[in-house]
């Protein structure tokens, strides 16, 4: 993780040259969760969301993709991309509640860009319309669920009026919107605009069954009701002594359009059958987290019990409508493994971690505990 720490570092370095970081509201985490709710979308949408953002973010605050031009500015880094290029940074704003940046706390585009949508690795940098600098990683560093901002018309959540990008993502068309459709234009020149919060894209198909204090329920049920706990491992489980525990659920999120996704349909041996997109996290019988795509006939899913279930047949369908996420309070890796249609799965939030991390979570009572990544 070294290289973004001092990518970090070096927009920390030049923050008396006219950058400042933005102030972090008081966010009230229900308003959040609401507001995720309502401005869900998918992987795909979130990438381009990102990349909206970036382009805007450039266009419109930053101008100059060479020399500063305040507020906004472009700036050196003083580190290079993996090809050998000189990496530049571009600083939106340097109003101190972040007013009109596209990008979010730090109002710095590339990194917001990149920390979003990939896990720490390599930079490549490419140039992009307009002769800003563009920055990218590796495919397999990609995150399962990226993240992506929400915008407001105020610093504070608790009383900003959402407001939306236009929806079709238009690289040239910066304006935002009071609605998600895109008809009632919002003048940022008078209310301004702040990124609130960012939020994490979605993926169960509706019908799926997550297990909740009081049982089985539909996820779609459960958003709806905001079913308030569910049932999760204990931090303490192995694959030899699962232990099942009641959380809070800390969120739900779902995609506010309908659309096309890829979904994986996953049929064992038992007669059991998972439903999820492709990149969702799932317990296979080695205690090992994988994505579903990864799965094939004779891999073992693991059943609440501590079974194990062969796969007979692993099936690529499409799914048009929403796709559903929640995730509980803990914040324990393990306490994030939680039941969908009776297996083990990870929660959203493991979807934007390292798959390598996530490859070591259960293990058996052999291993020392002290050595257990926590």
């Amino acid at each position: 993780m070294q290289f973004r720490t001092k990518a970090t570092l070096a927009s920390l370095a030049v923050a008396g040259a006219g950058m400042f970081f933005q102030a972090t509201p008081a966010l009230a985490t229900p308003i959040l969760q609401i507001r995720c709710a309502t401005d869900s979308i998918d992987p795909a949408t979130a990438k381009l969301r990102l990349e909206w953002a970036r382009a805007c973010g450039d266009k419109i605050n930053v101008v100059s993709p060479v020399l500063p031009v305040p507020p906004a500015q472009a700036v050196g880094t003083g580190l290079t991309s993996a090809d050998g290029i000189p990496l530049v940074e571009y600083i939106e704003t340097d109003d101190f509640q972040g007013r009109n940046s596209f990008s979010g706390d730090l109002a710095a585009v590339n990194q917001t860009f990149t920390q979003n949508q990939w896990r720490v690795g390599p930079i490549t940098a490419t140039k992009v319309a307009g002769g800003f600098q563009r920055w990218t990683e590796p495919d397999v560093l990609l995150l399962t669920r990226p993240t992506y901002p929400t915008f407001g018309n105020s610093a504070d959540i608790n009383v900003a009026a959402q407001i939306f990008p236009n929806p079709n993502y238009s690289l040239v068309d910066c304006t935002l919107y009071s609605d998600a459709g895109g008809v009632n234009r919002v003048d940022t020149s008078v209310t301004g605009f702040f990124v609130n919060g960012f939020c994490t894209s979605s993926c169960y198909t509706p019908d799926q069954q997550i297990t909740f204090a009081d049982g089985p329920q539909a996820i779609l049920d459960a958003t709806n009701a905001l079913t308030p706990n569910m049932r999760t491992l204990t931090p303490t489980s192995t694959l030899e002594n699962l232990k099942f525990k009641t959380d809070g659920v800390e969120s739900f999120t779902r995609e506010i359009h309908d659309s096309t996704h890829v979904i994986f349909d996953i049929r064992t041996a038992s007669g059991g059958e998972l439903k999820v997109t492709d990149k969702h996290p799932v317990l296979v019988g080695s205690g090992r987290i994988v994505e579903a795509r990864s799965l094939k006939a004779g891999d073992k899913l693991i059943k609440a019990d501590g079974t194990r279930d062969p796969i007979t047949s692993v099936t690529q369908t499409t799914h048009f409508g929403k796709v559903y996420n929640l995730k509980p309070t803990a914040t324990n890796k393990v306490a994030n493994i939680l039941i969908a249609q009776g297996f083990l799965v990870g929660s959203s939030r493991f979807q934007n971690e390292d798959v390598d991390f996530m490859n070591r979570i259960l293990l058996g009572r052999s291993i020392p505990r002290h050595v257990i990544p926590q």
